[in-house]
């Protein structure tokens, strides 16, 4: 693919060229090229060994020339052809059109080329002539095919880099490889976001989301960059001194596609996720060390509040959620189901910007108080208008369950985040009063989360262990917050079951939520703000998972006294006859939480050292007795 982006956003003209200047595509050596392809079309090979011609390709590619203030035009159509020739011989391996020996013959090309003589990595590198084509372009500005392609291209390229196919030296090559194009960026950030976004009539719609697609993936690229290697330049801060042109997309006359993706990248920059999909495993965020990445945070999150504050939130579309073929969600009950993926990402989005503002140390001269109540009521609002908290006696907290309820990573990315803002807001009233009110009480969230889970610990474990989620983190963070505020805690679980109590008054339809059953075949189903039933997050209802689990943690009947040691015995929780309170269940999940952690970590079979998060599960039965 990458040699295709090269290829094609050179516009080299490889049909006319062998027609009018075959003396001119013979390299240094003496090989016809020309003939290459003829005998590539043919189904045969060249004279010439494997090994060589994969050398004479790669040197078409060599720094010394790609550095040259002027080469010659020799050179020039001969890396293009180069170009053509490695795509034409890829093409031909995938469709599998050529005879045993041939394939055999051009894989080890292949093998070689990008292998030991890291194509790749000159590619990326040394294509002056491509950087020169793409610096051009973007300085033009237009809305075009040309834009496209180059956008594309470069794309391409940084996310090769980035996955690892060039080899070593990433940020070398990420480096060198941007020399000369953040000014030509930068420009068409400007031209592109402003301020034809407040004139959008300027432009035609259907190129224009195009071109803009392209360019959003750009940037979700180069932020990668910046996150994972630390290459810094200054188009890479652009898309955060300058985030209100990325937010002032959402009221552009564009499709709602190029909404959504504009969304997506504030998420994934707030976050910083960007690149977590595609981007090479081996490296974490923290490889390396970028002093400048805090502050520009904090510029994106300011000028989020800004916009939230100027009634962002209106202007944010939420269209109906598509209806595809072997959907998993009913809308019989509920009517057409709003697109989750943008009321996720619009939460989150507010969300992390008040977590960096309270953490940041407050603008030289402006106040430091942060009203995240008025925030957080701005975005119930929100929720409230596109169809998520439409009962009057759910609990306002249940939006946090309900809008994360197919996401794990973002529930528990956000329900860590309000544990700081409760905190923070707390801290300013010295009075939790209201907090239910805004949906930012974290006792409500976690009873709320273990409920949705039928306070079934197994599934615990698993976000534990895992580390596809921040669980750990939230975890600890909270049982923190559960050992010095257990007052809070027992309201909260009154509270909801005064809420419960009122949706039954109100709807005699809907059910008691039921105990943890006594056999996993049926997975309850928490009755969600909307009306609707909201499945649960893992259903061990198969007997293939549920031996795995019995493997995994062992009966807590069976008799090993080594491994049941962990209870005590005055005041012992029995699991089987805990109460029916909400209290008990939540105390019990999280006693057998202990327990099961307690195993495997004396069998040397978790993960990770859990020494800290047992110190805190260990006080849990103290907390309950006392509570209780």
């Amino acid at each position: 693919m990458v040699i295709k982006a090269l290829h094609y956003s050179t516009n080299y003209d490889l049909t006319q060229h062998l027609s009018t200047n075959h003396c001119l595509i013979m390299d240094a050596s003496g090989l016809d090229l020309q003939d290459v392809f003829g005998l590539l079309r043919a189904g045969s090979t060249p004279s010439v060994c494997s090994e060589e011609l994969a050398r004479r390709i790669s040197s078409c590619f060599t720094s010394q020339t790609a550095n040259a203030p002027a080469p010659s035009v020799t050179h020039t159509d001969l890396m293009c052809l180069c170009l053509t020739l490695t795509e034409s011989i890829i093409s031909r391996l995938t469709a599998q059109s050529l005879p045993r020996d041939a394939t055999m013959f051009y894989e080890d090309v292949m093998r070689r080329l990008f292998g030991e003589m890291n194509l790749m990595a000159k590619l990326g590198g040394s294509s002056w002539m491509w950087r020169h084509a793409c610096a051009e372009v973007f300085e033009k500005s237009v809305s075009s095919s040309e834009l496209d392609s180059c956008l594309w291209s470069l794309t391409a390229v940084i996310k090769a880099v980035l996955r690892g196919d060039t080899g070593p030296n990433q940020r070398d090559v990420l480096t060198k490889l941007l020399s000369g194009l953040d000014s030509s960026i930068a420009c068409l950030y400007t031209n592109l976001l402003t301020p034809d976004t407040q004139e959008p009539h300027k432009r035609e719609p259907v190129n224009l989301s195009k071109t803009m697609c392209e360019f959003f993936d750009l940037l979700e690229v180069l932020s990668a960059a910046r996150l994972r290697y630390g290459v810094r330049s200054s188009v890479q801060r652009v898309m955060f001194v300058e985030s209100r042109a990325l937010l002032h997309v959402v009221r552009a006359d564009v499709e709602y596609l190029v909404k959504k993706r504009v969304v997506l990248l504030l998420k994934r920059s707030l976050l910083r996720r960007a690149g977590e999909d595609w981007a090479s495993a081996g490296v974490g965020l923290e490889s390396h060390e970028d002093p400048g990445l805090t502050e520009d945070m904090r510029i994106m999150a300011d000028g989020v509040l800004q916009e939230v504050t100027a009634g962002w939130l209106k202007e944010v579309p939420v269209k109906a959620q598509a209806s595809f073929f072997g959907g998993n969600y009913d809308v019989s009950l509920g009517g057409t189901q709003k697109d989750d993926v943008i009321l996720r990402a619009v939460s989150l989005i507010l969300l992390k910007s008040l977590e960096i503002n309270i953490q940041s140390p407050p603008w030289k001269g402006s106040q430091r108080d942060i009203d995240v109540c008025g925030y957080l009521t701005e975005l119930m609002s929100f929720l409230q208008r596109h169809g998520t908290l439409v009962s009057p006696d759910a609990h306002s907290c249940s939006w946090v369950s309900v809008v994360f309820a197919e996401q794990d990573d973002d529930m528990m990315e956000s329900a860590k985040t309000l544990i700081g803002l409760y905190l923070y807001q707390k801290s300013l009233s010295c009075s939790d009063s209201g907090v239910c009110v805004w949906g930012c009480n974290p006792h409500c969230h976690f009873i709320l989360l273990l409920r949705s889970l039928s306070f079934d610990h197994s599934v615990l474990l698993d976000f534990l262990i895992s580390s596809e989620t921040c669980f750990l983190e939230y975890c600890v963070r909270y049982l923190k917050l559960l050992h010095e505020d257990q007052t809070a805690f027992s309201s909260s679980c009154r509270h909801i079951e005064d809420c419960d109590g009122a949706e039954r008054r109100t709807d005699p339809s809907v059910q008691a939520p039921s105990a943890v059953s006594e056999s996993l075949d049926v997975v309850p189903c928490t009755r969600s703000s909307t009306g609707n039933d909201v499945p649960r997050l893992v259903d061990y209802g198969s007997s293939d998972e549920s031996e795995e689990a019995e493997e995994r943690v062992p009966d807590r009947n069976s008799g090993n006294t080594e491994t049941d040691s962990g209870r005590t015995q005055s005041g012992m929780v029995q699991t089987e006859h805990a109460s029916d309170s909400l209290l008990g269940k939540v105390f019990v999940c999280l006693v057998d939480l202990r327990i099961a952690v307690t195993r495997l970590h004396n069998r040397g079979l978790f993960p990770y050292n859990p020494t800290a998060l047992l110190k805190l599960l260990n006080s849990i039965e103290h907390q309950r007795n006392k509570l209780s």
